[in-house]
């Protein structure tokens, strides 16, 4: 007997939408490592953070990356080709914000 969509919190938090947003996540990071041209070690570890951003930015990814890709139209911003296209670019660049955010974090650090 189904008794339609599981109502507990894990099951919303990491349904079909989020598991789409983090593989396109995934997906910017093997890009950007593969772009680099990293070990495999350091090509998990980008893939990894770019899943994981995507996964945690979710829905908002379309309104953080409207700098570089512009307004959208009305109602693109929930479309599931937007909010993947949108988790890509996160993934993609998320682990060079990220890295550059430690870094400086670790220079003020290093001055304290």
């Amino acid at each position: 007997m189904d008794n339609g969509p599981d109502p507990s919190l894990f099951g919303q938090i990491f349904n079909e939408q989020g598991a789409l947003l983090a593989f396109f996540g995934a997906l910017g990071g093997l890009v950007r490592s593969a772009t680099i041209k990293t070990g495999v070690i350091e090509g998990i570890r980008v893939t990894f953070i770019g899943s994981a951003m995507a996964f945690g930015v979710g829905v908002l990814s379309p309104f953080l990356v409207r700098p570089w890709v512009g307004e959208l139209p009305e109602g693109m911003h929930s479309a599931l080709g937007t909010l993947c296209a949108g988790a890509f670019i996160v993934g993609l660049v998320g682990v060079t914000l990220v890295e550059r955010f430690l870094a400086g974090r670790k220079l003020v650090e290093d001055d304290a």
